[in-house]
């Protein structure tokens, strides 16, 4: 590599024209001035010595404080000292991320010098050898100017090449206000499966810059904008250090004043594995078949550590580190009709049949039904009257014969949880309240109890509630002229969807991981949770975070009574989630296959499948969510992919539960 192009030194140096080596004008000859008038010539010499006195006295007397702090700042900078950045590490201590320097031109404003023709000459010297246009030097310095930032150093471009590097080394000596910086950077290491749990850091905006601001930050300082990264940046970003230095007019460190070490900031352990992570996206892209999105989540059901949390298609995150260097990766990003940056498992779908267990614990306790209760599905379709006098025509997905409550989960008959949600008014079957409005609001209560229309808590952030729908809730989100007066009003047919989680129900395949692991533990909703553990810089733990959760409103025996119809879903004859049977692992589960209609017109079907092991000693739930494609034959056989795999890992002690 050449050496750079020098920059003019009389460009930079307070003072000195801009003749570029031409010599000055000749002043001419000189003239012989008489002798005489040495009267006049004293006269003259006591005015100027009068009019320097009185100079002197405004300078020193009347402006002294001024001149002296100005000859402070023109000769004294502060330079923050950034903190190393704290680590992620996964359940088995592996760093997830690493910290790394990024060689970046910056600009301190106050040090550029003052006649804005000399500033000009510099930002074209920096136009030629960075390739950075000069108006845009020209307006980071100009919006520095104005929100009082002089003093800081703005970065005119990051990720420089060895070369551009170099090239600002150089030079920098003759460019007063300009300096090569290694700013702290993140790589992200553990994979794209980490991506959207994890997030990424970047710059302050100028949206965050005034409240950041006032929290202590310095403007070239990252901070993060997703996931973990922001969460936990209380955490993560540690505190600035300084460097108080005498610097001369070009700001070459003359002497060190004074120092304040910065104190890196703390590190956090996750409960996820990283080996699990990458079976988890391995298994999903196995069973996508006709899918374009897909998830799972792996939770400890007696803690709420996640284990395992994968969304499909995943993405880099140090694509937002690099965004000048990977402008198309970025911008495909952004526009793929698959959306990436939604993360799958805490993005909400119809749950379909998995919602059947709520319907089924909330009529339990209610009464309506025991388990006992029976119901002969000799056809698919069944004329119903409900009790606002309308004849409805319900389906189920198959002709079942005789069931009660735990074959009915087994089988997922959609006519024996409508009956058990809405009821048969025409038979004298009560639903699980007074009337479809009593029994909507009653089934929206045990739903909300277990975790659905609400967030979970999830400490990753940037999840959505999923939907419960009311009579109150339709006639409100139909408040548009699109819909007719009659599409806003709640009828049978409404809570009778609700039972078996269709129609406007909503859910996350996390919020389904959270209800399935309260079934099996006995009644505990835990708070899910991806960081157990802060550690100190030096890798001692100050923190350890204790498990989480409320009791569900659901007598013991009843969750009991569920859980016996979710082994026979996946061990019993002719049942619906046969296919996540593991060799040798007691699974319970439920299937989910929801309809819904695309933006296009398409009737399709989401799959789901939910479940937990060992049956007896319940550990750990499995959800798989694929959003076309069927629970029994597409979500169910990975799940028992997934728990086999898990399972292999806990015999080897490489994953277990947090919190213990």
């Amino acid at each position: 590599m050449g050496a750079a192009e020098p920059f003019p030194r009389e460009a930079a140096v307070p003072g000195m024209t801009l003749f570029e080596g031409k010599p000055p004008p000749d002043p001419g000859p000189t003239r012989v001035r008489p002798r005489s008038n040495l009267t006049a010539l004293r006269i003259a010499v006591l005015v100027l010595f009068g009019i320097l006195a009185i100079r002197l006295a405004d300078m020193q007397i009347i402006k002294g404080s001024e001149y002296q702090e100005r000859s402070r700042n023109n000769h004294i900078q502060a330079e923050q000292l950034l903190p190393a950045r704290g680590l992620i590490l996964d359940a088995q201590g592996r760093p997830l991320v690493e910290n790394v320097g990024l060689y970046s031109a910056t600009i301190v404003p106050e040090l550029l010098p003052e006649a804005e023709e000399k500033r000009r000459v510099l930002y074209r010297y920096l136009e030629r050898i960075l390739d950075v246009q000069e108006l845009d030097i020209y307006a980071l310095v100009t919006q520095a100017e104005a929100e009082g930032a002089e003093s800081q150093a703005m970065v005119v471009k990051k990720h420089l090449t060895r070369e551009e590097a170099l090239k600002v080394r150089e030079v920098e000596a003759d460019m007063p206000g300009v300096s090569l910086t290694i700013q702290p950077g993140r790589r992200y290491i553990g994979g794209d499966t980490f991506s959207p749990l994890l997030g990424y850091i970047g710059l302050p905006s100028a949206e965050e810059w005034p409240r950041l601001r006032e929290q202590g930050y310095q403007f070239n300082q990252p901070v993060g904008k997703m996931g973990i990264e922001l969460q936990y940046e209380s955490q993560l970003r540690g505190t600035v250090g300084w460097s108080y230095n005498e610097v001369n007019a070009y700001g070459d460190v003359v002497n060190v004043l004074e120092t304040e070490d910065p104190v890196p900031g703390n590190s956090l352990k996750l409960s996820l594995d990283r080996e699990l992570q990458d079976y988890i996206e391995e298994a999903l892209l196995g069973g996508m078949k006709g899918a374009t999105k897909a998830a799972a989540v792996v939770m400890d059901v007696n803690t709420g550590a996640v284990l395992g949390m994968v969304s499909v298609p995943t993405w880099d995150n140090n694509i937002f580190s690099e965004i000048d260097l990977r402008e198309e990766e970025y911008r495909q990003l952004l526009t793929d009709p698959r959306k990436p940056l939604l993360n799958q498992a805490v993005n909400p779908a119809a749950p379909g049949s998995t919602f059947k267990l709520v319907t089924a614990a909330g009529a339990l306790e209610e009464g309506n039904i025991v388990p006992e209760t029976g119901l002969n599905v000799t056809s698919r379709t069944r004329w119903f009257e409900g009790d606002d006098g309308v004849m409805y025509a319900f389906e189920d997905w198959a002709v079942h014969g005789y069931v009660n409550l735990h074959s009915a989960i087994a089988k997922s008959s959609n006519l024996y949880f409508y009956m058990a949600s809405c009821g048969f008014p025409d038979e004298g079957r009560p639903g699980m309240g007074s009337d479809i409005y009593d029994s909507a609001y009653r089934l929206r209560y045990y739903a909300q109890r277990f975790g659905y229309g609400r967030p979970t808590g999830i400490d990753t952030g940037d999840e959505a509630p999923g939907i419960i729908p009311d009579p109150e809730w339709k006639w409100e989100s139909r408040d548009h002229p699109m819909f007719n007066p009659e599409d806003r009003e709640w009828y049978y047919a409404d809570t009778c969807f609700m039972g078996i989680g269709q129609g406007d129900v909503t859910a996350t395949p996390l919020q389904v991981t959270r209800m399935t692991a309260a079934i099996a533990n006995g009644g505990n909703l835990v708070v899910p949770r991806t960081v157990w553990e802060v550690l100190s810089p030096d890798g001692e733990v100050v923190r350890t975070y204790e498990p989480e959760w409320e009791e569900v409103p659901v007598d013991p025996q009843h969750l009991h009574e569920i859980r016996q119809g979710m082994i026979m879903t996946v061990h019993g004859q002719d049942a619906s989630g046969r296919l996540a049977h593991a060799p040798g692992l007691r699974v319970a589960g439920k299937t989910g296959t929801a309809e819904f209609t695309t933006p296009e017109g398409l009737e399709l079907e989401h799959g789901w499948f939910t479940g937990y092991y060992p049956y007896d000693d319940p550990q750990v739930a499995v959800t798989v969510f694929y959003d076309r494609g069927s629970g029994g034959l597409d979500a169910a056989p990975v799940a028992a992919q997934i728990f086999a795999f898990f399972d292999e890992l806990q015999k080897q002690q490489l994953v277990r539960g947090q919190g213990e």
